[in-house]
């Protein structure tokens, strides 16, 4: 019994480190674009020519997204609660806890589902070559960044 616990617990723990890896945009992701609304940034806007027909439709896939984002993330904070709770119980139950387990992993695979919906949108609305552009800017920026700030040491890391 206290096998399974272990188990469950240790899927818990590693499954949402891999979520809160990637809710911050993990370039293993293979999705490797910026967050926010990188359309209103002038220089980006104009390198990509974004005309303000794009701009305001990506506003509202933008918020659309994001108001899809906040349910999900709320549906699975609860489905997160209840697994600790059933996990905590005195009178353990392996099947209701492996049952919730699943309804977790639903509910991060929805979270996915939905950010690739909203690429898929970017994607169609800006075309393969400006898709491409942009993919290349924001790695370039990221590069960058990563330079200034140094590589961390093995002791260093979170």
């Amino acid at each position: 019994m206290r096998r399974v616990v272990f188990h469950v617990l240790i899927c818990f723990f590693v499954l949402s480190g891999v979520s809160m890896a990637r809710d911050r945009g993990d370039p293993k992701d293979g999705i490797d674009l910026p967050h926010g609304k990188w359309w209103k940034m002038a220089g980006v806007a104009n390198e990509l020519n974004i005309s303000s027909d794009e701009q305001a439709k990506l506003d509202d896939l933008y918020y659309k997204h994001r108001n899809q984002m906040i349910d999900l993330k709320r549906d699975l904070k609860k489905a997160q609660l209840v697994l600790e709770w059933f996990i905590e119980k005195e009178k353990f139950d392996e099947s209701t806890s492996m049952d919730q387990f699943q309804k977790v992993l639903n509910a991060r695979n929805e979270i996915s589902t939905e950010r690739y919906n909203f690429l898929i949108e970017v994607r169609k609305l800006l075309g393969l070559e400006r898709f491409q552009q942009l993919k290349a800017k924001f790695q370039k920026l990221r590069v960058d960044r990563s330079r200034r700030e140094g590589p961390m040491d093995k002791g260093d890391r979170p």
